[in-house]
């Protein structure tokens, strides 16, 4: 508080929240530094602000509508808060059910001691949600970082880096409610390979619309035994067997392995004649799945789904158009295989 006045005792009566009455002890003006969506600041000053020990920092917002300032709701997520000129002098998202205040809290330099605040005041703010909106956001952070990676996925960050928040609770991104669909799972697999290249999975999605480059294919290869995945854009399915041979020579003079089988569905791309003798010329032996039962091809088609998932996340996350679904995919693909996965154990 930047002023206060103490109340005699007993004698300003304050009715909380929860109907229960209690004696305020002071009051004054409070000023608070808010954060503004294009990363300015902005400082307000309440008045008549009511101290009460041991309630929670509350702002009624009849209260400040009647000192002319403007509440405006935004998509259900949370409210604007406009001065008398129709400024925008702050913010407040929604979260667990509060609008809590998008402010700065001051801190000591090179310190993270809060310098206006005394304790009290602190677990007040952690109790109306201040502190696990804090860490709601930094999950959001990371989980938008790994291109919207699942929070399972997620709860082993900590344990590898020092600076990740504990991962809990439910995911809130409003992208991966609009994006990803619920599907039932594949059926688990019964065997797993142990060396790199012993088998490998391939499957083409597509066409997607046109993006930028022409590109209307993604081709996956996934090793089995590291779950390494590698993407191609494709103009044309006919381009699969020149993307495989390069493919092949690339990972198999990394890692000193030799690709010995190759596990696809049905599609005309795999099963052309030149492709058969490209393989039978190279030793590796062809499995090709049951038609129409994706399951047996759940490595790549679970990874197919998961792919355009975070893909159509990212997107719909940064405002871009679909034309630049090749691009999140890189990048997807990139944080894919840079994620810890439940599938390798280690």
């Amino acid at each position: 508080m930047i002023t206060y006045s103490e109340y005699p005792p007993n004698m300003k009566k304050v009715k909380g929240y929860n109907a229960v009455t209690s004696f305020a002890s002071e009051y004054g003006s409070v000023r608070l530094t808010c954060q503004l969506p294009d990363g300015n600041t902005e400082t307000i000053i309440l008045q008549e602000v009511v101290h009460l020990p041991g309630s929670f920092n509350l702002i009624s917002q009849s209260q400040i509508m009647d000192k002319d300032v403007k509440v405006e709701p935004v998509n259900h997520y949370g409210l604007n808060l406009y001065n008398r000129y129709g400024k925008l002098i702050a913010t407040t998202p929604q979260v667990d059910g509060l609008f809590v205040l998008d402010r700065v809290l001051d801190r000591a330099p090179e310190s993270t001691e809060y310098t206006d605040i005394d304790d009290s005041c602190l677990l007040a703010l952690k109790t109306t949600g201040h502190a696990s909106r804090h860490d709601a956001e930094k999950r959001m952070l990371w989980h938008s970082r790994l291109a919207h990676v699942g929070l399972k996925a997620l709860e082993i960050l900590p344990k590898v880096i020092t600076d990740a928040p504990t991962m809990s609770g439910k995911c809130d991104c409003e992208s991966c409610i609009k994006c990803k669909l619920v599907r039932k799972p594949f059926t688990a697999t019964t065997s797993r390979t142990t060396e790199p290249l012993q088998l490998v999975h391939s499957d083409i999605c597509g066409p997607l619309e046109t993006a930028i480059g022409g590109g209307r294919y993604m081709l996956l290869f996934i090793d089995d035994a590291t779950r390494h995945t590698d993407e191609y854009i494709l103009k044309y399915m006919s381009e699969a067997l020149e993307k495989f041979t390069g493919w092949k020579a690339l990972r198999e003079k990394e890692s000193g392995k030799q690709v010995k089988r190759f596990c696809t569905d049905g599609g005309g791309e795999y099963t052309s004649k030149k492709f058969a003798e490209y393989l039978k010329s190279q030793g590796i032996l062809k499995e090709t799945t049951t038609p129409y039962t994706p399951q047996s091809n759940g490595v790549v088609e679970r990874a197919n789904c998961t792919i355009m998932e975070r893909v159509r996340c990212m997107l719909d996350d940064a405002g871009l158009s679909k034309k630049y679904w090749a691009f999140a995919l890189s990048v997807a693909v990139y944080l894919k295989n840079r994620t810890l996965t439940r599938s390798v154990v280690g």
